[in-house]
């Protein structure tokens, strides 16, 4: 029985040796794939959060309900588009014109792997030789998601400004195999870094893949015809009387 599956094993080893092995290496703690993965659902999650009815304003940032991974990065992203539209940001939350909350009902990485084939066999012991697994079709996708809500209300009113309920936005990166052949990646995350810095992994299909999405960054970035009217500057709500 043991020759057999040592005959085996030689067999399967030229086989084996054509595939494309999928590790996580690292040198930090977490891979910069991961980190990509929860700052770019991040920042598409406060995308769809309407500021513009603070514009001008002088906005403190309340922190203390904000707790998930890579919270500083959420906060700076968040300064980020209070100054995209003109706000100051206050010390304090006395000098401020609007108190704005941010929570996080999640934010975080999954990863779901999907094989077809033969797994890794361990031969009996004594041997530590182990017959190498075999892919005829493998897929690897690692989801970054982050679910946050803002809340925005004037400091004297205590009235409503920014009430956005929550945005949930989500970011990928996909890894095929097919018969040992491929290790080709897709998704969000693989097409931002392969935009941004010109390197892929990728041989087959990429140049297309990033002539077409450079011309449609080319054309969202380019100015409008005509000017758009800059948005309103905040005003303060006067306190409804009392009678």
């Amino acid at each position: 029985m043991r020759k057999r599956l040592l005959g085996m094993a030689m067999l399967m080893l030229p086989v084996a040796a054509s595939g494309c092995a999928t590790m996580k290496q690292t040198d930090t703690a977490r891979t910069g794939v991961e980190q990509l993965l929860i700052s770019s659902a991040a920042d598409r999650s406060l995308q769809k959060i309407d500021l513009s009815p603070i514009s001008g304003a002088k906005v403190y940032i309340e922190e203390k309900y904000l707790d998930c991974v890579d919270k500083n990065y959420v906060l700076v992203a968040l300064r980020q588009r209070l100054l995209q539209n003109r706000c100051t940001l206050a010390e304090k939350a006395e000098g401020a014109d609007v108190i704005l909350e941010v929570a996080s009902g999640g934010v975080g990485t999954d990863r779901t792997d999907l094989f077809f084939g033969i797994p890794e066999i361990p031969l009996p012991p004594p041997s530590p030789i182990s017959v190498p697994k075999l892919a005829l079709f493998e897929r690897i996708r690692a989801m970054g998601t982050a679910k946050l809500a803002v809340v925005a209300y004037d400091t004297k009113t205590r009235s409503p400004v920014v009430n956005s309920g929550y945005s949930i936005a989500r970011a990928d990166h996909k890894s095929w195999n097919v018969l040992g052949f491929g290790g080709t990646n897709s998704g969000s995350v693989h097409e931002e870094l392969a935009i941004t810095t010109g390197e892929s992994e990728n041989i087959v299909g990429e140049p297309s893949m990033l002539a077409r999405r450079k011309k449609e960054k080319a054309t969202s970035a380019a100015p409008p015809a005509s000017a758009p009217s800059p948005p309103a500057t905040f005003t303060a709500m006067a306190p409804t009387p009392v009678r």
